[in-house]
Order: C-alpha cells, then sequence, then structure tokens
C-alpha cells in the first residue's frame, strides 16, 4: 500500500495585520479564533497541519517571556497544531524598521530579528 505524502506541511499564516487591521478598520480577530478555525478548516479532506506565527501585538508580543512562549505553544498543540515558524515584527508600524533604509531603520530591523 503506498504511503501518503506527507510534505509539505500546510501552515496558516496568522498575522494580524491580514486578518483584521484593528483601529477604525476592521478588528483584529483573536488568536483562539483563529486558531479555531484554522484547526476546523477542511478542504477536500486536507487541513492545516500548524501555524505560523507574526511576533506582533495583539497575538503575540515579540517580547514575550519564556512562560508566554510556553502558554502559547501549549494553546496551539492543544488544538491539535504546531507552530512552524515565527516571524520577526520587522515592519515599522510594528515596531520594526527598513532593511533598506537608514541607519537607524537597518538597527530597528536587526534588532525585530534578533529578537525574533
Amino acid at each position: 500500500m503506498a504511503e501518503r505524502n506527507n510534505w509539505p506541511k500546510l501552515h496558516n499564516a496568522m498575522w494580524p495585520g491580514v486578518v483584521g487591521e484593528g483601529g477604525d478598520a476592521e478588528p483584529p480577530i483573536a488568536l483562539n479564533t483563529l486558531l479555531d478555525l484554522t484547526a476546523a478548516a477542511r478542504v477536500d479532506g486536507e487541513k492545516f497541519d500548524g501555524v505560523d506565527l507574526f511576533l506582533a501585538e495583539p497575538h503575540t508580543s515579540i517580547d514575550s517571556t519564556d512562560d508566554q512562549i510556553r502558554s502559547l505553544a501549549d494553546l496551539v498543540s492543544s488544538k491539535g497544531l504546531k507552530i512552524g515558524s515565527l516571524v520577526a515584527a520587522v515592519w515599522p508600524p510594528v515596531g520594526g524598521g527598513s532593511a533598506l533604509g537608514s541607519a537607524e531603520e537597518r538597527k530597528l530591523f536587526v534588532t525585530m530579528v534578533e529578537k525574533a
């Protein structure tokens, strides 16, 4: 019997700016709601294997403590999902800076990558 191809893994990118701009635009979707929707999603029997998390508020602070990260990992795992990657908050609206910008912008960019 042929084995089912286990690659590539399918992850949902959990970026607050993609799913809700916040402020006066549209409210961000709560992380728990995004995880529930991701875990329940099915297309032709296929489902998401995990999530990629954007390290920015309102979901996940780039300055999270080890205990907060453990709690986040437990939450994601409780939904039957894995964390595939963490995305550094390199964009200026979330505290980062341009990699091609001024010296100060580049410093902010590198700082966010180092934190992630």
